[in-house]
């Protein structure tokens, strides 16, 4: 029995030894970084794929650059990215101005909100816009101030990450836009954007900044499960039909003021550390605040409420303002409470002062015994 150990051993270390060749040699032939060739129907795409475990320095021989992506824009051609670093600026108001009469494949709702607004001349991007799991080192902007960008095919920019400003302030998009599980570092704008079919923002991560300033979301839009570091502004939005904020976490002052929702407004275990302002906001039909966890002050002064409203289980530290609004709820407040990070700062304080108790006896002792 005891010359069949070192051999069980040995057996045990060979087996060790062949799995760790097998999974080493698919994990290199799997694992690699590569760019694939583009398919047949990216014909008339600029299509940039990276497939396989990809570090930065990989990227790099591989990169996107913004004068490549504004040239294949005026060029009609889609755009198709995945896993990609894209570098140097991208700014839209480098796309020549149109006229809308010069402009036939525009649809004609596109045709009629852009003669309902008095423009006359907008920038276009004809193709699609698909962009996942990639990332841009620099600024991803519109730059408008008082022109349209008229963006015809659907946008999918999922699992993307932007490390400096997002502005798509201004852009009318004709088609479905999906902007889900992206992180936005800094800025955020979507000011004075319009959206004519549905948009999902679930899992994003919105930084310092976000904006959505006099924003029309003409079909359903979800913001589900979203993530608002910054400062998250959505002053004078028009929702046309369903929005959805269930879950999404506000972490520093938020205002819905002057907005309206025309369709059902859900709110449902929303997370608020600072203010939240509904000022002058309209809620056309039902809205639910259901199981919401309000940290700070909910201003609903001035707000209307046309349907239904649901703040059951919802949780307040301080009493919601329905000054002047034609509602008044009676919500159970629980009073103010400290933040985790005060728990955490007041059990470390509470170890620094057993610590210098512990120490302070500690030489009282020395002391007698002296």
């Amino acid at each position: 029995m005891l010359n069949e150990r070192p051999y069980s051993h040995q057996t045990l270390l060979m087996l060790c030894v062949m799995l760790l060749c097998l999974t080493g040699g698919m994990i290199e032939s799997a694992g690699a970084c590569r760019v694939l060739e583009p398919p047949p129907q990216a014909i008339n795409t600029l299509w940039v794929h990276l497939e396989g475990l990809c570090f930065t320095s990989d990227q790099r021989e591989w990169t996107v650059k913004g004068n490549d992506v504004l040239e294949a824009v005026k060029n009609g051609k889609n755009l198709d990215f995945q896993g990609t670093l894209i570098v140097d600026d991208v700014m839209f108001d480098e796309l020549p101005l149109q006229a809308v009469v010069d402009l036939p494949d525009l649809p004609a709702a596109i045709q009629e909100r852009l003669q309902q607004q008095g423009v006359a001349m907008v920038r276009v991007i004809p193709g699609s816009i698909t962009i996942r799991d990639s990332q841009f080192e620099k600024n991803f902007a519109t730059n408008l101030v008082n022109d349209v960008l008229v963006v015809l095919g659907e946008v999918n920019i999922s699992g993307s990450t932007f490390l400096q400003s997002l502005d798509f302030s201004k852009i009318m998009f004709a088609k479905p836009v999906v902007f889900t599980d992206v992180n936005v570092e800094n800025e955020g704008f979507f000011i004075g954007a319009q959206f004519e079919d549905t948009v999902d923002f679930s899992h994003t991560n919105f930084g310092t900044h976000s904006r959505f300033h006099e924003a029309i979301f003409r079909a359903p839009v979800t913001f589900a499960d979203v993530q608002f570091q910054g400062v998250a502004e959505f002053l004078e939005v028009q929702f046309q039909q369903a929005a959805d904020f269930s879950r999404a976490n506000f972490m520093s002052g938020t205002g819905f003021s002057g907005s309206v929702f025309r369709g059902h407004a859900d709110f449902s275990g929303i997370k608020t550390e600072r203010e939240v302002y509904f000022r002058f906001s309209e809620f056309k039909q039902q809205v639910s605040f259901r199981d919401a966890d309000i940290r700070n002050v909910l201003d609903f002064s001035n707000s209307r409420f046309e349907g239904e409203h649901d703040f059951s289980h919802a949780e307040f530290v301080v009493a919601p303002d329905f000054t002047a609004s034609n509602i008044s709820v009676d919500v159970s407040v629980s009073g103010r409470k400290p933040s985790q990070q005060s728990q955490w700062l007041l059990f470390g304080g509470l170890i620094m002062l057993v610590a210098i108790y512990l120490w302070i006896s500690k030489r009282g002792i020395r002391g007698h015994s002296a």
